[in-house]
């Protein structure tokens, strides 16, 4: 068995929309935050700020550690592999208003989203149970500031 692979994603705001990655798989459209894998030696903020940039061509100021999240495919899938992934979300604030060109787009990358809090509930978002979370806090006054003083949640293995 191979060891869990370590990953970080960044949770941007702007005026109630989330910044999400579309992917496209099987003519079906579902979203993300955009992150990836954590390389080895680099810092979860750093694999933050590199995977927004590479994925959507902002560069983003990385604050707190938001949520955990753990991923075991043969948990949620019958005939998965032993895969086991954990996702560390950060909130962050871009530098600038306009991205540049994204550099390294996944496979199945379709596009860069701004998603309203109204929308996430309606589209395929993975992890649901982030998506929920954040539509809730974000719509109860919550800016999503980074560093914002409250503790990271876990959210267990979730899909």
């Amino acid at each position: 068995m191979t060891r869990p692979r370590s990953a970080a994603r960044g949770l941007v705001v702007r005026d109630g929309e989330l910044l999400t990655i579309r992917y496209r798989t099987d003519g079906e459209d579902w979203y993300v935050a955009p992150g990836g894998g954590q390389q080895r030696g680099e810092l979860l903020t750093e694999t933050v700020r590199r995977e927004v940039y590479e994925e959507t061509g902002y560069e983003v100021t990385v604050g707190s550690l938001a949520y955990v999240r753990e991923f075991v495919p043969s948990t949620h899938y019958e005939g998965s592999g032993d895969d086991h992934q954990v996702d560390h979300f950060f909130w962050c604030e871009r530098v600038s208003d306009e991205p540049d060109e994204p550099t390294a787009r996944d496979s199945v990358q379709a596009g860069v989203r701004w998603l309203s809090l109204d929308e996430l509930g309606g589209v395929r978002f993975f992890p649901g149970p982030l998506g929920d979370r954040l539509g809730d806090r974000l719509s109860d006054g919550d800016s999503g500031e980074m560093g914002d003083g409250n503790d990271a949640v876990y959210l267990g293995d979730v899909d």
